[in-house]
């Protein structure tokens, strides 16, 4: 897809002005089967997205986050026709008789369901490179997808898991083995010499997010950070960007994704107009104020029953180590580097996400998390630090022996 592809697939999918998730999905799909995007193509789609619906363009910059992960991002095609689009999945009719498949929007998920009904040749092309997969009469996924492993190029990996990938709960890399007797199995694809992996080492997931609009900000500088970490990458793992609203609801929601399907690192970010830091001692307290939709919050705790303070999950340590380097130029501080340190007592929804991450997983080695300010100033390159130390810090536990799944 070139500029004027773009242009001419936003005109088509504007209904009322407006663009619609799935018509964004459709026409990242068609970009992504297009061999990506230039930097005039992304800058056109940005410049589009500026009259988007805010949730709209929220889900145009995930796209465009998963994308930029070149050492992460496995590009999958498999021929066939698009049926639907659930979620984070494309669900695809394929030309094999009895089987569809789900791929990935912002993973690197290929998924088979059914039973081959006849013989046939699955064709897929990952990351511009053509695989034909043969398939026999009475042939399930795991099969399949076992013979389609054994093909990849010598600078892929896959683990193939049981069961369908399901709407709205990003992939793993840990599961049960996909049996014979699966109707339903997936295949996640992964570059582990990209990613700085040891063979056989599947790499973390990481989750970045910023919040959006509220108080008279509309451009929050913390979505565009996560977004901005996520496209840079980190070593060792597949980074996913969420932009949350800025309600205790959309905070309660993220959180019961994360409980349902826990990644091995939240890094979750606010602005101030005050101190880029680590908020390291979250308190147990909503105030009453106004969230991002205007609407009046009732004063509260964030969680009855729980202490008044927790301690952040964070690797403080390792995160003062990491920005170190950056001298008398630091942006961003901890208690360990400022005598004058205060936590955030805003009591606002900064406050509420931290405290939530702190008490959700702060006693789980399998899940580092917690929660940061930044300001408008705040260069990327040391929360890009900050990351890479957290994550480095988390791949090494993994590979100390904590279980992990």
């Amino acid at each position: 897809m070139n500029v004027d592809g773009i242009r001419r697939a936003l005109t088509t999918a504007a209904r009322d002005g407006k663009v619609d998730a799935a018509d964004v999905d459709r026409i990242m799909l068609q970009a992504r089967d297009g061999g990506g995007l230039s930097s005039l193509e992304r800058s056109t789609l940005l410049k589009a997205a500026d009259g988007f619906d805010d949730g709209t363009k929220q889900r145009l910059l995930s796209h465009l986050a998963a994308m930029g992960q070149t050492n992460a991002w496995v590009n999958i095609e498999a021929k066939g026709q698009l049926a639907t689009l659930d979620g984070r999945y494309a669900n695809l009719t394929l030309t094999v008789p009895g089987l569809s498949a789900r791929v990935g929007l912002f993973d690197n998920a290929f998924a088979l369901k059914g039973k081959a009904k006849a013989d046939g040749v699955l064709q897929l092309t990952i990351d511009g490179q053509k695989l034909s997969v043969p398939v026999k009469a009475g042939e399930g996924p795991q099969q399949i997808l076992q013979k389609m492993k054994a093909q990849l190029p010598s600078n892929f990996a896959g683990v193939v898991l049981g069961g369908d990938v399901q709407p709205y709960d990003a992939a793993s890399f840990s599961g049960r083995s996909a049996r014979k007797t699966d109707s339903a199995a997936h295949l996640m694809l992964y570059k582990p010499a990209s990613l700085g992996l040891a063979p056989g080492e599947k790499p973390l997931r990481v989750v970045v997010t910023g919040y959006g609009a509220f108080m008279g900000i509309t451009d929050n500088p913390s979505a565009n950070m996560a977004q901005t970490l996520a496209e840079r990458g980190v070593k060792g793992a597949i980074v996913e960007y969420r932009r949350l609203d800025v309600t205790p609801a959309a905070v309660e929601t993220f959180m019961t994704e994360m409980k349902r399907s826990p990644p091995d690192v939240i890094l979750s970010m606010g602005v101030t107009h005050g101190q880029a830091q680590v908020e390291e001692r979250p308190e147990n307290h909503l105030g009453a104020a106004p969230d991002g939709n205007n609407q009046q919050m009732t004063e509260r705790k964030v969680r009855v029953g729980g202490p008044q303070e927790l301690t952040t999950d964070l690797p403080v340590d390792t995160i003062d180590w990491a920005l170190q380097g950056f001298g008398g130029g630091r942006q961003v501080f901890t208690s360990k580097s400022d005598a004058n340190y205060q936590p955030d007592r805003s009591a606002y929804l900064c406050n509420f996400l931290g405290y939530n991450l702190a008490s959700e997983f702060g006693t789980t080695p399998k899940t580092t998390a917690g929660f940061m300010h930044i300001t408008p100033e705040t260069k990327a390159d040391q929360m890009g630090a900050v990351l890479d130390a957290i994550t480095a810090k988390q791949l090494e536990a993994r590979r100390a022996g904590f279980p992990t799944s």
